[in-house]
């Protein structure tokens, strides 16, 4: 089964437009809402000496530091500072939100917040910014019954109903649409 990624443009009009913004915005204040109860839980993990200690254990050998890995894992799901919390989290933001912003799309946006806690956990990262306003432009969902999807040449999305323009000309685009839709992601971009 081959895989592919393909972005179309859609032919929006302009009250689509506005809403697609509305949009967005929540994303990012829902975003932006759970980086600020996240960052309240992980500054009082931090703060707590059992924690700087399993830090300060560590060393680059994998087998030793394994059981110390494991208590410090058991420390982060204490604070909620785990994948599914985030998840959790944003749930009861979503809710406030339904007409705008499906589950699962919300649970798009706690995990990229988690992909940020990951890198700063494992030392990519320096610390977890806020969005700025115009800076979220990108919400995701899973191709199913509810959420972001793609059906008959439109994107639909909450009671939106966008056309997608398809070049079925062109051999890519064709073979693409010809196989099973598992995500779709809308991207804004400023011309």
């Amino acid at each position: 089964m081959a895989n592919f990624i393909v972005q179309f443009p859609l032919k929006t009009e302009k009250y689509q437009e506005e809403i697609l913004d509305r949009r967005f915005e929540i994303g990012r204040q829902m975003y932006n809402a759970l980086v600020n109860v996240t960052q309240k839980r992980y500054k009082e993990m931090i703060k707590t000496k059992q924690y700087r200690n399993l830090l300060s254990l560590l060393s680059n050998d994998k087998k030793k530091d394994r059981n110390t890995w494991k208590q410090i894992n058991e420390i982060r799901k204490q604070y909620g500072m785990s994948e599914y919390s985030f998840h959790e989290d944003v749930k009861q933001m979503q809710k406030h939100f339904k007409d705008n912003i499906d589950a699962f799309t919300a649970q798009k946006i706690a995990s990229t917040l988690w992909k940020a806690y990951d890198k700063l956990f494992f030392g990519n990262g320096d610390k977890i910014h806020f969005k700025r306003y115009n800076t979220l432009n990108s919400l995701e969902g899973k191709s199913n019954k509810t959420g972001i999807r793609f059906k008959d040449d439109c994107l639909l999305w909450n009671g939106l109903n966008i056309p997608v323009l398809i070049d079925y000309d062109n051999y890519y685009e064709y073979q693409a649409m010809q196989c099973d839709i598992s995500y779709c992601r809308i991207v804004r971009k400023f011309v």
